[in-house]
């Protein structure tokens, strides 16, 4: 008898995740308190989790343990303070708000999700029941919004629905490196309640994904420059989507049910918005727009592309009520065919069709960052445990190849490779040779480049190279970046080989990250990259961080890259003003893939010299929303310079030959003078590659020789020339948006559109570009 009790117990007993169980060795490698916790558990702070005890000093001691950046600091941003706040299941009262700080992952049990719950008494004088980002006494946000990088929030579940009249989830005004994942909404849908689930009024983003939605005034409040959405579900919302304002937005999978309003874009602010693989059902009025018919700009465009509507009258209205459309249609806008604009209303005049390899059922393909719910604690193997030492000091190339040799050996036994937060200072190439799955802690698992292999701008070297040329595997990463210290002129920070078989799902890299100087250790910060804008400027060598930061090669083929940011630093994150710094590295992300079949999903890629996006002799691409932005310092010096050797076996821009006669001046300070520079870097450029599918993409030229005046509507918009080339045949663009650029897209020599003719927001937007 006692044995079948025990078994009883036994099976009724929930195994602990994962997280739980690990040794916890994380480290921040750059941080003076060698005791630094970089994993907390809010149960060891003294949470409960009972449903009863008010746990908000618990939940906040946890978030604020070890001098970090947030709270009643001064700091702004820094990289040497990251903490993952882990949240095991139970229901957490909390009677007012949560205070997020700089580099924080609120990271619940995903198989036990627990519950966050503000109590009736919850502070009127807070705003959220998880502050991500709070206002300060003098009314302004306590980190920029456009520089809160590195934070995650998943697998929680947020209850609003005991507060009274007003309440939100989570205040989130966030940018690059950011994502809500796996999260439940529960709001009060009382008659005199104004609760929200997520408001977002500010940042340069950023990813949301797997968020569901029950009740509230609205689902969601939504302003930002731009943002990939996937996946929400809105159940009983009285507005699903309000969209306060955006250049370009990309919603995907979205299932809102039982709503009287969809999506509210009817603001004079809102740029694009595209929407595809998703479905309305019992909605009054899916999209309200205040674009009427008459509008020929570029503001209030909106493209869906396989949308299903059951039991909805009006499909576009207006604020007004006012039905536009009822039944059916595809969206509003300017589209070019190349040519035009022509302003359109309600259908399209062409679909682009969807490349077979690129669809799953009939949706493009999706696919979530893996959470190994199902993997105990005892099949991760830690780099630490491993002999890794992660201190920014020691050279763990060694170590680190050894563990993930050890890891592909072991795939078949379901090991997964855990990379403890840490610096991991590498010599040389760290390799990938077969298929394997990494997961990294905290955002703060970095592998780093450094030394005399990286630093040879003739002899390009990878510092992670992921398969060997040709190699069929299969791969899994997610949670870590690749960077450079000091001056690595030859280093391209990953390097892609793999072609997973069209039998397997797709590889996936997940919130794997490139980040090339402005943080502690990287040795290219304010004291050794200072930016030089009021004399003409000589690149330092010791600032030459990365020949090239991401390369999918010709062998690789068959990946799925989501919320991924390939970014060289424009500033010090380090530095209490965000001061800015002259760091130089050559390329973006280059894709070469013969065989296609790639998805970038919610990337971002920044400050390149040379370009930022470049698809090379591929097919079958799937991007969006994908976001660039042009060097800050350019044309001081101009492109190519530092990398004056144009590389043909990389497809490199030739600048010396296309701006040969060009004006390349600069004044200091800046003055307009109807001819833009020509030696600046390019946001995107498609050679001799098709069935490219680019659902919103943000191109943005802000600078020149850091002055801000050459982006203005007034200035005519003319930091640069052109920044979108395009060959023949290349795909179809839905929702592009520019900023600083005369022209948004060139074709064969041909300028097809600019920015004068469809101006929109501080953008200016083309709804649909079929090239």
């Amino acid at each position: 008898m006692w044995l079948l009790q025990l078994l009883a117990v036994a099976v009724t007993v929930h195994a602990a995740y994962w997280m739980e169980e690990i040794a916890h060795q994380g480290r921040s490698s750059f941080n003076p308190d060698p005791n630094y916790r970089v994993f907390r558990n809010v149960k060891d702070y003294g949470a409960v989790g009972d449903g009863v005890t008010d746990d908000t000093g618990a939940i906040n001691r946890a978030i604020q343990d070890g001098n970090r950046c947030g709270g009643d600091s001064p700091c702004v941003g820094s990289t040497v303070t990251p903490a993952v706040v882990y949240l095991p299941a139970g229901t957490y009262k909390i009677s007012s708000s949560i205070i997020d700080y700089y580099y924080t992952q609120l990271i619940g049990d995903p198989t036990n999700m627990p519950v966050i719950k503000g109590t009736p008494d919850f502070s009127p004088g807070t705003l959220c029941l998880v502050e991500a980002d709070r206002y300060t006494n003098a009314g302004y946000l306590q980190f920029g919004s456009t520089n809160v990088f590195f934070r995650q929030i998943r697998n929680i579940i947020f209850d609003t629905t005991d507060v009274q009249i007003g309440a939100c989830g989570i205040h989130w005004p966030s940018s690059q490196a950011t994502s809500i994942q796996n999260c439940v909404f529960k709001l009060s849908s009382r008659p005199n309640d104004v609760h929200v689930g997520i408001f977002m009024e500010e940042g340069s983003g950023g990813f949301l994904n797997d968020l569901v939605f029950y009740g509230g005034l609205y689902g969601v409040q939504f302003g930002n420059q731009q943002y990939t959405v996937r996946n929400l579900t809105f159940v009983g919302s009285r507005t699903a989507v309000k969209q306060l304002w955006n250049w370009g937005w990309t919603y995907k999978s979205l299932n809102i049910i039982g709503c009287d309003v969809g999506i509210d874009m009817a603001n004079s602010n809102v740029g694009g918005v595209t929407l595809l693989d998703s479905t309305f059902t019992n909605v009054n009025r899916a999209i309200i727009t205040d674009r009427n018919p008459a509008n020929d700009t570029g503001q209030g465009s909106f493209v869906m592309e396989n949308v299903r509507f059951e039991n909805v009258p009006t499909v576009f209205g207006g604020p007004d009520g006012t039905v536009y459309l009822a039944g059916s249609g595809d969206g509003v806008g300017n589209w070019y065919v190349p040519q035009g604009p022509y302003a359109y209303f309600g259908s399209q005049p062409l679909v682009f069709p969807r490349p077979p390899v690129l669809v799953q059922g009939n949706r493009f393909y999706e696919r979530s960052k893996p959470q190994y719910e199902d993997v105990p604690a005892s099949k991760f193997l830690s780099a630490r445990t491993f002999g890794a030492v992660g201190d920014g000091i020691t050279d763990d190339t060694k170590a680190l190849n050894t563990l993930f040799l050890m890891g592909a050996l072991r795939y078949n036994e379901g090991v997964v490779v855990f990379l403890d937060a840490g610096y991991y200072k590498v010599s040389d190439t760290v390799n990938i040779l077969s298929n394997i799955r990494i997961v990294g802690e905290g955002m703060s698992s970095v592998i780093l480049g450094a030394g005399s292999k990286f630093s040879d701008i003739n002899n390009p070297r990878a510092v992670l190279q992921i398969g060997s040329p040709g190699q069929l595997a299969y791969v899994e990463i997610s949670d870590i970046f690749v960077s450079t210290q000091g001056g690595t002129a030859g280093a391209i920070l990953i390097e892609y080989n793999v072609r997973t078989p069209a039998s397997s799902p797709p590889s996936g890299l997940w919130d794997a990250h490139v980040r090339v100087g402005g943080f502690a250790g990287s040795q290219l910060q304010v004291a050794q990259c200072p930016k030089t804008p009021n004399v003409a400027t000589v690149p330092n060598p010791d600032c030459i961080a990365a020949y090239m930061s991401f390369h999918i090669t010709r062998t690789a083929g068959n990946l799925y890259v989501e919320n991924s940011w390939i970014w060289v630093a424009d500033h010090d994150i380090e530095d209490a003003n965000n001061t800015q710094i002259n760091v130089y590295a050559g390329r973006g992300l280059l894709v070469e893939s013969a065989s296609g079949g790639i998805w970038l999903v919610a990337t971002s890629v920044e400050h390149h010299t040379l370009y930022q996006y470049q698809l090379v002799n591929t097919r079958d691409i799937w991007m969006g929303q994908i976001q660039t932005e042009t060097p800050y310092y350019q044309p001081n010096p101009p492109a190519p310079a530092p990398f004056s050797a144009v590389n043909v076996a990389l497809s490199d821009p030739d600048f010396a030959s296309v701006c040969q006669g060009s004006d390349n001046t600069f004044t200091i300070p800046w003055t307009p003078t109807g001819s833009p520079a020509c030696g600046m870097a390019w946001g995107l450029r498609v050679l001799n590659s098709h069935n490219v599918v680019i659902f919103g993409a943000g191109l943005y030229s802000f600078f020149n020789n850091y002055d801000t005046r050459c982006s203005t509507r007034t200035a005519g918009e003319q930091c640069q020339s052109r920044i979108f080339w395009a060959d023949d045949n290349m795909g179809v663009v839905y929702n592009l948006d520019t900023i600083g650029s005369v022209n948004m897209v060139s074709r064969s020599s041909v300028d097809l559109a600019r920015w004068a003719e469809n101006f929109a927001t501080f953008a200016s937007t083309v709804a649909v570009l079929w090239l």
